[in-house]
């Protein structure tokens, strides 16, 4: 049974309206009203022609009130570059004015199928990635996992930058992304399958990698309803999701990711500073709700013998460290000032045949789940 949708109009055009109304009227179940007398429209239609005022402005108040309403565009100007521009701004259908009668009922019914097909189930397994303060090497923990996951053929991947503010993703990566997520939660009304998977970028690795925005002020227009919408699709495209957080950071947005994640991994090293803020982080996220079981911890540069032990850390912090990351400092950094994920630019590398290990052990339950990445004397797990 077809669902009944209400159009409204902002048109002020009475001809207009009534060639709207003449079409929509050979489509089953579709009611029409000007935008005061229907609160809550399934599709909004606005004039864009001379006379009728900013369109851009006319656009940012519908989105403002209506951020999930889809919104159809009727212009007189059939420049080009105003096309793009308004479809930037977040149209869902551009039309030319006045409106070919089969491409407008096409797009009504677009969004009739939309909301009446059920979403995807979810199927892909999310893990979040987050330092317990900054330069611990959380990126390049969760750039090398996506990289070394997507290499092995064996899943689609999927790399989230949340960093909002200070992504470094796209330049581990030698990606200059030309969408963002940004980019998304301004056409949030029309986010669905294809509109994220048109927003990825490719990289040779073959996973798929969602940028933070370009500019930081960009960050505020990403909220954390958006973004539960974002991740939910995303696990829906791929078998593996990544995300990489701001370290050191629990926001609205981050808190999302660690509610859909099957692991939150807090990176630490064997500082006495990161050890405490790893602490402290571990506390906040449970405080918010985050299930303790979700929660691993990730010690980076590990070198038996220096300052603090394994003992020492996992006393401080309650809880068994689950992952030791070698200490393999100069081949990471020429693989960052090269833009090539580590596992790609060296695979024979300690730190890259770690990462392969532990995405095993994520991987295989088959596996040693008492091996932490590090062997000591006799080929003894650290």
């Amino acid at each position: 049974m077809d669902q009944e949708l209400f159009v409204a109009l902002e048109i002020s055009d009475g001809h207009l309206v009534e060639r709207i109304r003449a079409a929509l009227a050979e489509l089953p179940k579709v009611r029409i009203f000007g935008r005061a007398e229907r609160a809550a429209p399934h599709i909004l239609i606005l004039e864009d022609r001379a006379g009728a005022g900013d369109v851009f402005q006319k656009m940012e108040l519908l989105r403002t009130q209506h951020p999930q309403v889809p919104l159809f565009v009727l212009s007189e100007d059939k420049r080009p570059e105003h096309i793009i521009e308004v479809m930037k701004a977040g149209a869902a259908e551009f039309l030319f004015c006045p409106p070919d009668v089969l491409k407008l009922k096409e797009a009504v019914e677009k969004v009739r199928s939309r909301l009446a097909s059920p979403e995807k189930t979810s199927r892909g397994r999310l893990y979040s990635f987050i330092g317990s303060k900054g330069g611990l090497g959380a990126t390049v923990t969760a750039v090398n996992t996506a990289a070394a996951m997507a290499m092995s053929g064996e899943s689609s991947v999927a790399l989230l930058d949340l960093s909002l503010q200070a992504g470094d993703g796209s330049a581990l990566l030698d990606i200059v992304p030309q969408t963002t997520i940004a980019d998304l939660c301004k056409n949030y009304h029309r986010l669905d399958y294809a509109l994220l998977q048109g927003a990825m970028t490719k990289h040779a690795t073959g996973l798929g990698f969602l940028a933070a925005p370009v500019n930081p002020e960009d960050s505020a227009l990403v909220e954390a309803g958006h973004l539960k919408k974002i991740l939910h699709l995303l696990k829906g495209l791929y078998d593996q999701v990544i995300v990489d957080c701001t370290s050191m950071s629990v926001s609205d947005c981050s808190l999302e990711a660690f509610q859909a994640s099957d692991r939150i991994f807090i990176i630490t090293d064997l500082s006495v500073p990161a050890i405490r803020n790893a602490s402290r982080l571990l506390k906040l996220i449970q405080k918010n709700g985050i299930s303790p079981q979700k929660i691993e911890i990730v010690v980076n540069r590990f070198i038996k013998g220096k300052t603090l032990t394994i003992d020492e850390i996992e006393e401080t912090l309650k809880r068994r460290v689950f992952w030791l990351l070698p200490n393999d400092f100069d081949e990471t950094i020429v693989s960052i000032n090269r833009g090539v994920p580590l596992v790609r630019h060296n695979p024979k590398a300690a730190l890259s045949k770690n990462v392969q290990e532990f995405i095993e052990k994520l991987n295989n339950s088959a596996v040693n789940q008492d091996y932490r990445g590090l062997k000591g004397l006799f080929g003894k797990a650290v």
